[in-house]
């Protein structure tokens, strides 16, 4: 009898990091590459505000995480945990192009064949409207909620993020080369 591969896992920070709070899904993303392995079956992915380009890198997983700001009408800084098809009624995406876009992307999923578990992980933001390349306080300090979050929602599809002994420095989010 053939042995299943690993489920294929995609995490994904998605948002526009010069918007200030709209980027603090590739914040996330980033402090998760500095701080943790993970096996060869999960694998992160800055979205950016690619929108419906995602769909492909969306269709070779099982199971997504995406991470992004979202505005659910709490207190800027609260954390937010859904599944995309389980969405409440008051969170909202269409506060800009690229959570339009993402909106748009996850309707195609199921035309193109089927589609996988989304989970949402994301934070109330403060502001993504003005230039600046700075999260806000409330949403800064959510960051480490947010890795934590996504390390346990791992840990509940049966992955273990291992800590690095050196956590690396968080790449800036502007720079490939950091």
């Amino acid at each position: 009898m053939e042995q299943k591969p690993d489920k294929q896992i995609l995490v994904m920070g998605v948002g526009n990091v010069l918007l200030q709070d709209e980027g603090v899904g590739i914040r996330v993303l980033k402090e998760l590459e500095a701080r943790y392995d993970f096996p060869a079956n999960v694998r992160l992915v800055d979205g950016g505000v690619l929108g419906l380009s995602l769909t492909g890198v969306m269709m070779e997983a099982d199971q997504v995480i995406i991470i992004d700001a979202v505005r659910g009408g709490d207190e800027p800084g609260t954390v937010y945990r859904f599944t995309w098809e389980a969405k409440p009624a008051h969170i909202q995406y269409k506060d800009s192009l690229h959570q339009i876009d993402l909106m748009e992307a996850m309707g195609t999923l199921p035309l193109i064949g089927e589609a996988p578990e989304v989970l949402v992980v994301g934070v109330e933001y403060e502001n993504i409207f003005d230039w600046g390349t700075e999260l806000t306080p409330k949403v800064a300090a959510a960051v480490p909620a947010l890795v934590e979050l996504v390390v346990s929602e791992l840990g509940k599809m049966g992955v273990a993020a291992t800590t690095k002994p050196q956590p690396g420095k968080v790449r800036d989010v502007l720079s490939s080369t950091g």
